[in-house]
């Protein structure tokens, strides 16, 4: 199995970064990220914003890559504020979407002054308010709308149902009001975001429409100067066999139509899309190394070094349905055998892969688990067990960078307890 799009990570150069920074690894190839984001980007008005999803991939140096290549960022805590604007980016390309936001991290967002805190219920407009007054600041927000209905396809809904996500669309005008009677908080704009996973171009041209529909809808009632509109993401890749990629073209040619009906509507408004999985999931893989092959009971087992602790997706940790992520043996073709690939965890729920065919791997061979770029590490229980984090590193134009270090044995210890001093 190859990686589904051209690649500068052969199996010769990941061999020579193996050898280097040892496994378990993270591996991601730059020029697939450049690639995935103008592909994107060429499917919405050109004056249309990427935001990039922070939660997705955290690293610092996978955010100024995408810096670089104009990207803005939404970030979901005051830990990945703080990372966004180490970064480099400009508090006016930030904004903060998350359903529970704590004074601390509101209080950072107005001082840094980014472009919008999208707000996500009553309560948290008044307190957005009252921590404006504290600075002396005039706050713009935008209101996540959680519509009444949402009738599109999506592998996880995020609107349309009851969630945490977002203002019920009945209590809008309630919200409306309040924004616009506090002196120290602007109302901008509205945001929504569908869902996560989408594979159905049309699902996305629908919520694309409406949700500027929605949005024009309220603009025209109260009278609103609407600067800024939050389309969301949730734009998917194929993980699985009967998974069909996002059909890029009519995805264009679909919001294109949109636009043409619309676009004059929003000539003063600044429209963003928000992407991390459909970024960053093809351009990463992760590598762990076979410590023993055993026979238990007429099953295969590859014991690694690298599991669910540190890459939860692939282990479908929290999922009720799993399957397998793609995955290879590094220098080795051809079917071979079955087999249940696992890390070194005190856990029956460290599956990498449930009974995947494999060429016939033995110990010290090198698994690759392909499209890891999103929701990785980050996204892993690492405490588990205490092993030591992988290195994780990029490659661009011929060049490795270590974006994270391996960790060290003790480097989950917390410090000494009273009574052994």
């Amino acid at each position: 199995m190859t990686l589904a799009m051209p690649t500068e990570l052969d199996d010769h150069k990941m061999k020579q970064i193996i050898d280097r920074y040892g496994t378990p690894l993270y591996l991601y190839d730059a020029s697939i990220v450049k690639r995935k984001l103008d592909a994107l980007r060429s499917c919405f008005p050109q004056r249309t914003e990427i935001f990039y999803s922070f939660k997705c991939n955290p690293l610092l140096g996978i955010a100024q890559l995408l810096r670089k290549n104009g990207c803005r960022v939404e970030v979901a805590s005051g830990g990945e504020l703080t990372a966004a604007l180490a970064a480099g980016f400009e508090p006016g390309h930030i904004v903060f979407t998350s359903p529970g936001k704590t004074e601390e991290e509101l209080r950072l967002a107005i001082l840094h002054g980014i472009y919008s805190i999208n707000v996500e219920n009553l309560e948290e407009i008044e307190i957005v308010q009252k921590l404006a007054e504290l600075q002396g600041k005039t706050v713009d927000i935008s209101i996540r709308i959680n519509p009444e209905v949402q009738q599109h396809a999506a592998s996880i809904k995020m609107s349309g149902v009851s969630s945490q996500f977002g203002l019920d669309e009945r209590l809008l005008p309630e919200a409306i009001d309040s924004a616009l009677r506090l002196s120290r908080v602007r109302l901008i704009g509205f945001q929504i975001y569908l869902g996560t996973q989408i594979l159905q171009a049309d699902a996305i041209i629908r919520h694309f429409e409406d949700t500027i529909k929605l949005a024009l809808a309220y603009v025209e009632r109260y009278e609103l100067d609407l600067e800024f509109l939050d389309i969301g993401g949730g734009f998917g890749i194929p993980y699985f066999p009967n998974e069909t990629a996002l059909d890029l073209a009519v995805l264009k040619q679909g919001i294109a139509e949109v636009w043409k009906q619309y676009g004059n509507k929003l000539a003063n408004t600044r429209i963003a899309v928000e992407s991390g999985r459909f970024l960053m999931a093809e351009s990463g893989v992760f590598i762990t190394k076979v410590l023993y092959k055993k026979e238990s009971k007429g099953s295969t087992y590859l014991i690694c070094d690298g599991g669910s602790h540190q890459h939860a997706s692939s282990a479908f940790l929290g999922r009720y349905i799993r399957s397998n992520f793609p995955m290879r043996v590094l220098g080795k073709i051809g079917e071979g055998e079955e087999v249940t690939v696992t890390g070194q965890l005190c856990t029956s729920t460290d599956i990498l892969g449930n009974k995947v065919k494999l060429p016939k791997a033995e110990r010290g061979d090198m698994i690759v688990i392909e499209k890891s770029g999103a929701y990785g590490l980050t996204h892993s229980p690492v405490l588990f067990l205490s092993h030591p984090l992988p290195a994780e590193v990029l490659v661009e134009e011929g060049h490795s960078y270590l974006l994270r270090e391996r960790g060290e044995y003790g480097d989950f210890l917390n410090g000494q307890h009273p009574i052994s001093q």
